[in-house]
């Protein structure tokens, strides 16, 4: 017994994130796959997988995990599960769950990286906010009582994308850039599952809002683990030269 808790002690939970990594790609590969041949046993397998795996790499490659991130996955997990159904109800319960997700991670952001000024966040939410314009104008007949919530899920992401391009506009660095990356495939996803529910019946745009979740979502821990390798190396940096 003392053998196995002196393993569990000494053992580096870091030599999982490569093997971690590639369960989490290739279960989403297959998720992919999944919805590409619209096969709802397989997808309903392989989607309530992919947030458990994320939170797991995270807990692997982070030295302090971030509670905000942990219970914002905990919420988008809870929204894949409810969007697996087709029923209105499920539907509506796991945009609210999505909704939640994006609110945390919103409060994540803010308490990381500086607010980049009113003129850069109001220039950087333009793009955004003529991309839903255009949806809004394409789906409102067709989202009903839904509308409302897609406007709330709007203007958070509106919001969110010109923080983001703001910040990476005075400083494009690379943690910047995966949370500028992010944003985009999120809001891109979201544009094409309208798209798809209202106006689209090729099969080959199916599985394009899964992939620009997954990349998503992997983008969004990776600037989270380089804003917390920056500050751990700050940290060094005024312990090794304290002010006198």
């Amino acid at each position: 017994m003392e053998e196995l808790m002196g393993f569990f002690k000494n053992f580096n939970k870091t030599k999982l994130v490569v093997p971690l990594t590639a369960v989490y790609f290739f279960v989403a590969f297959v998720e992919v796959i999944a919805e590409f041949n619209k096969d709802l046993a397989l997808i309903s397998m392989t989607k309530p997988l992919l947030m458990p795996l994320l939170l797991t790499l995270y807990w692997c490659a982070s030295r302090k995990p971030d509670l905000f991130f942990i219970l914002a996955i905990v919420a988008a997990w809870g929204a894949n599960m409810f969007l697996i159904s087709s029923a209105m109800d499920m539907i509506i319960t796991g945009t609210i769950m999505f909704l939640i997700y994006r609110i945390l991670v919103i409060l994540m952001v803010l308490r990381i990286t500086k607010f980049p000024g009113t003129l850069p966040m109001i220039v950087g939410s333009l793009p955004f906010l003529f991309l839903y314009i255009f949806a809004s104008t394409l789906t409102y007949k067709e989202l009903g009582e839904r509308f409302p919530l897609f406007i709330l899920h709007g203007i958070f992401l509106v919001l969110f994308g010109g923080f983001c391009l703001g910040v990476y506009i005075l400083k494009s660095n690379k943690a910047n850039s995966y949370l500028l990356a992010s944003t985009v495939l999120f809001t891109a996803a979201q544009f094409i599952t309208l798209l798809k529910m209202f106006y689209i019946s090729f099969t080959v745009f199916l599985p394009l809002p899964m992939i620009a979740y997954v990349f998503g979502q992997y983008l969004l821990l990776s600037y989270l683990l380089l804003e917390e390798k920056k500050k751990r190396r700050y940290k060094q940096i005024n312990s090794q030269n304290p002010k006198s």
